[in-house]
């Protein structure tokens, strides 16, 4: 049937997981297959050293990397070298966690390390890289999510060290460099340019070679929606690999209505409303209608998710995702201690609640230096989550006045205990006397 893990929300691996040079089934029919062969082009080239993926949130970009792009370069010679990406997509500790992907690469093509199985410095991961093209090797380093590395590094003197790395790394012929991130974030690439590194007057002066703009159309490479016409395609082939097949009615008034005003499918919303239809057993444009379209379907993913938590936590379920809402219908970023504040007396219920959420990829978790936060995946989702019929507002208000009277009768206990022990004392030296 339609996959549930179709090109945004979810992220896709490899079509065979014993055959992780095979590209996913998505991909190749989902005319992200054209954006593969344009990256590997890009790598193959000596114009392009730097590149720069960016699109919103759910435009499938890490479906892309891992389901398309890693796949795609492992079958890839450029000249005489073979080529290898290491993709990494966890910035608690960068070099740390780069230098074990690149010892575990390597490890596995027979590939000694200079420094046996530890990589745990910058000059030395940089010595390894250029010591690869010996080994007729082009490295092609992924940093997935990068816009994570923003909230892990939030002293700008702490991310200078990455940016230095980067610097090496672009001017080295057989070192290529992918950053994959949210468009909204791209700004904070712009410290490349603002500040002096290495003691130089002139910054990023090596990186003269992207033409000293990080932000140029020649490094970006937008990721976007899916055209009607993709959107259609992707049903249509998908729909053919399985016995699960649709009404051509239903798939152009699907396309219809996922395309909206602006002419273009949220590859989210496909993800989405494709696995809802299959769950529902929906092939009939009249059974579509029947049950409410695009926003029944929506609205029907969401419970789902909810009562996956289990009937006794539903309805923190509810609040936690209305809480990563606003009402200017933005994605919020809370800490669980922010979240909590708000449940009352259902509190010890959001650990639980917070793990399956985000494993339902519903919501992210973002990590932070201090404590980690939680997003809504979606912005798609913020207009389900404040539908007014919900009353979801009112549910929390009757939550805080619930752990006010609850937090007013401690402090009334504790009170009458104090007196009590104070009555205790008097009696006690009344009888001393």
């Amino acid at each position: 049937g339609l996959p549930t893990n179709l090109i945004g929300a979810q992220r896709l691996a490899p079509l065979e997981e014993e055959n992780p040079e095979t590209i996913a089934l998505e991909i190749a029919q989902s005319g992200r297959q054209q954006d593969v062969n344009r990256l590997i082009e890009r790598i193959g080239s000596n114009d392009y050293r730097l590149i720069v993926i960016h699109g919103e949130s759910g435009v499938g970009k890490s479906s892309l990397v891992n389901g398309g792009l890693v796949p795609g370069l492992k079958q890839t010679v450029i000249g005489t070298e073979d080529v290898w990406p290491v993709v990494m997509a966890v910035y608690s500790n960068w070099v740390e966690e780069l230098g074990r992907l690149l010892v575990e690469a390597l490890t596995g093509i027979n590939i000694e390390t200079l420094h046996g199985t530890s990589l745990q410095s910058p000059d030395i991961i940089i010595q390894q890289l250029r010591q690869n093209e010996q080994h007729n090797l082009r490295t092609v380093l992924i940093f997935d999510q990068f816009e994570d590395f923003f909230f892990v590094y939030l002293d700008k003197a702490q991310r200078r060290q990455f940016f230095e790395f980067l610097e090496e790394c672009v001017t080295s012929p057989s070192v290529k460099v992918i950053l994959s991130m949210r468009e909204d974030y791209l700004h904070y690439l712009l410290e490349c340019e603002r500040a002096p590194w290495s003691g130089s007057p002139n910054p990023m002066a090596s990186m003269e070679i992207i033409g000293n703009d990080i932000l140029s159309k020649h490094v970006r490479y937008p990721l976007g929606n899916f055209s009607r016409d993709d959107a259609k395609s992707v049903i249509e082939q998908v729909t053919k690999q399985s016995s699960f097949d649709l009404e051509p009615a239903l798939i152009e008034e699907l396309v219809q209505d996922l395309a909206g005003e602006l002419s273009e499918v949220r590859p989210m919303e496909l993800q989405i409303v494709g696995a809802q239809l299959q769950a529902e057993s929906i092939t009939t444009l009249e059974h579509y209608w029947e049950r409410g379209s695009k926003q029944g379907l929506m609205a029907r993913y969401l419970t789902g998710v909810v009562e996956d938590c289990g009937p006794e936590n539903q309805q923190v379920a509810e609040l936690v995702l209305y809480l990563l809402t606003d009402e200017t219908g933005n994605r919020p970023l809370k800490t669980k201690a922010e979240l909590a504040n708000h449940l009352g007396t259902e509190a010890d219920k959001l650990e639980l609640v917070l793990r399956i959420i985000v494993e339902s990829e519903l919501v992210v978790k973002v990590p932070d230096s201090v404590a980690e936060r939680y997003q809504l995946m979606h912005d798609d989702m913020v207009s389900y989550l404040r539908q007014p019929a919900l009353k979801l507002d009112e549910l929390i208000t009757k939550l805080k006045q619930a752990e006010q009277a609850k937090q007013g009768l401690a402090n009334s206990n504790q009170k009458a205990s104090h007196q009590i022990r104070i009555g205790s004392a008097v009696l006690s030296l009344t009888w001393v006397r």
